[in-house]
């Protein structure tokens, strides 16, 4: 752990420095001597730390304060005692309990004048509380006023209301040289997903700011977002040739207790070339009606009479069957016609938990055949025994693996589980066995057999990985040729509810698991770091496909998120690239570099929107005197 000096009357000793993992503490150079501060809830969420760094370079830190700021926050609700009303001395000998955990403190100046002031949340409050900080005569910074509605009394119009939990970032969002706030809750339970990132633009100074209220869904305007979970499903809904998305998802917020899962149609308005998704607005199938939780698609002509017919999979492992009234060249019109799917003994299927089914034809007799994913991780097969308007599904079992379809055990975190769910695709070469699992990768298993006695052998760990090593967990995927290439390109959502594309590489690749752009094996490397007068970088792509390369920027940010930095990258392309930035000017501290891809205009871009976003992790780089 990251320790600081305390010196609790007895001398110094070295103890940890305290942050609960549900806190989002102050990390800024808070005093303005260079260096890196810390400000805090201490054990009982009630009072503040404060740290204090001692070198430019390093994290050598002291504890120089345990009421921070001379005030404490009430055990029952986010009150806030100051002035005479706030004790210090309990914190010394006897701290007292608070009844919950769960804050976030951010630092900054809002009356310009006197040490940083302070932005507090709490965990069960949707409003951030602003506390105004004066220099006081024993050299503590003591809170002089509080406004509980921020921004109301302190620069602005309209109080934020976040539903729960508000933490604040203070960057420069717009580019205008003044830093702006950007609010979001520090939480996914009980958060509208769609409208959970609030931006308040200063419109007046730096120091001395003015606060207009912009929007709740900054950033997500425009995007997909379910929830919790996503699982895609590629696949043409009215007979047009386009490829239309289907999206299923474990849950989505819309008040308390009420969570319920959904089924979503997303209409393909484009080319074979450019796709572009519209959501239609009407229900596809109520299936909270139905009691089904943590749906899992699948579509295909079950009854012969040339429409899609949908197949969900849910929570308790059981499948339920609808039947698409619309006819051919319409959207979907679903009624349930099998509540509960049984096999050709006339037992339900059970799969166990989180049935994820697929519909192929797995042994090309021209009749869609069932492939089911599970909690466990495994593949159960279910051939379909009947005929194109009737099917009836005949569970594959094998001597050599039982139930376990070619013995297939995707990856999992704890070695329990592995939420399998597949995601197969045929071409010239046979059918792809993919399945995504609960780390947020998808695996590859060799092309199927109908000879169910031969074991799938893994043939690459992680086709995709979602997020390239961020976070992204129980992946579920769909492949398909979304931009007329005539190779796959893939869909994958992931628990947080988001959906990221995957474009396929070179089409001279036959290997699946080299088709994907995923910028997974990438260096970038900075030397010297620690640095004085000159920064030199070089970044290099050991996986990647030429064709989908672009132009890029090097971008350079320091810790307050201001760009102080920029420069075109022209070479991508050539797979080993670099440069020297000059420094000399700059000012000592912590800076953030980054390849950035650009974006449609030829600009470099933080934000994943189209072409343009960051390539691989940034690096942090440390600027010496």
């Amino acid at each position: 752990p990251l320790l600081a000096s305390y010196d609790l009357g007895a001398g110094p000793e070295m103890l940890p420095v305290i942050c609960l993992g549900l806190d989002i503490p102050a990390i800024l150079d808070h005093d303005g001597d260079g260096d890196i501060d810390i400000i805090s809830f201490t054990e009982t969420s009630s009072t503040l730390y404060q740290f204090q760094g001692e070198t430019s370079c390093g994290l050598e830190m002291t504890c120089t304060n345990r009421c921070y700021g001379m005030l404490g926050e009430a055990s029952e609700n986010n009150a806030l005692f100051i002035g005479d009303n706030f004790d210090c001395a309990y914190n010394v000998a006897d701290p007292r309990d608070a009844v919950h955990a769960g804050g976030s403190i951010t630092s900054l100046q809002l009356d310009n004048e006197g040490p940083l002031d302070l932005l507090i949340g709490d965990v069960s409050f949707p409003n951030s509380l602003a506390v105004l900080m004066e220099d006081a005569v024993d050299y503590q910074d003591s809170a002089i006023f509080v406004d509980l509605n921020f921004p109301l009394l302190t620069g602005g119009t309209q109080a934020l209301n976040c539903q729960r939990f508000p933490a604040a970032y203070h960057l420069d969002v717009d580019n205008d040289g003044v830093r702006d706030l950007v609010f979001s809750p520090n939480t996914y339970l009980e958060t509208d997903d769609d409208a959970s990132v609030h931006y308040l633009r200063n419109t007046g100074e730096d120091l001395n700011p003015t606060w207009e209220y912009i929007q709740n869904d900054f950033i997500q305007e425009g995007m997909i977002d379910l929830g919790r979970g996503a699982y895609p499903l590629l696949i043409d809904l009215d007979g047009d040739g386009l490829l239309d998305l289907v999206i299923a998802n474990k849950e989505k917020y819309t008040s308390v207790d009420n969570t319920p899962t959904s089924l979503l149609l997303f209409r393909n308005t484009g080319t074979t070339t450019h796709p572009v998704f519209d959501h239609q607005i009407q229900d596809t199938v109520d299936l909270a009606t139905y009691g089904i939780e943590s749906a899992f698609p699948a579509m295909g002509d079950l009854d012969g009479d040339g429409d899609l017919d949908l197949i969900v999979g849910d929570e308790l492992g059981l499948m339920h069957r609808f039947q698409n009234n619309a006819g051919q060249g319409f959207m979907p019109s679903m009624q349930i016609s099998e509540l509960s799917i049984f096999d050709s003994e006339g037992i339900t299927i059970d799969i166990g938990q989180f049935a994820a089914p697929q519909l192929i034809d797995i042994n090309e007799d021209g009749l869609l055949d069932l492939v089911v994913g599970e909690k466990n991780g495994t593949l159960t097969l279910f051939l379909n025994c009947g005929d194109s308007s009737s099917p009836v599904w005949c569970k594959v079992v094998s001597d050599s693996f039982g139930e376990n379809w070619g013995n297939i055990h995707v990856t999992n975190i704890l070695g329990i589980n592995g939420y399998s769910t597949p995601a197969l695709f045929k071409d010239d070469e046979g059918i792809h066995v993919l399945v995504g699992n609960e780390t947020g990768t998808v695996q590859a298993f060799g092309i199927a057999t109908t000879d169910f006695e031969v074991e799938l052998l893994e043939t690459n760990n992680e086709v995709i990985a979602a997020g390239n090593g961020g976070d992204g967990f129980r992946a579920g995927a769909a492949f398909a040729d979304l931009n007329g290439d005539t190779i796959v390109d893939c869909l994958i959502g992931i628990q947080n509810g988001g959906l990221r594309c995957y474009i396929s590489g070179d089409s001279s690749t036959s290997d699946i698991e080299n088709h994907f752009n995923t910028f997974s094996n990438n260096t970038f490397n900075l030397f010297p770091n620690p640095g004085t007068d000159v920064l030199n970088w070089e970044f290099s792509v050991t996986n990647l496909h030429t064709s989908n390369l672009h132009s890029a920027h090097i971008l350079v940010r320091n810790e307050l998120g201001i760009t102080v930095f920029t420069s075109p990258i022209h070479t991508l392309s050539s797979r080993i690239t670099n440069g020297s930035i000059s420094t000399l000017d700059w000012a000592s501290g912590i800076y953030i570099v980054s390849i950035v891809e650009n974006d449609n205009n030829g600009r470099g871009s933080l934000l994943r929107n189209r072409k343009g976003g960051p390539i691989g992790p940034p690096v942090r780089w440390i600027k010496l005197n």
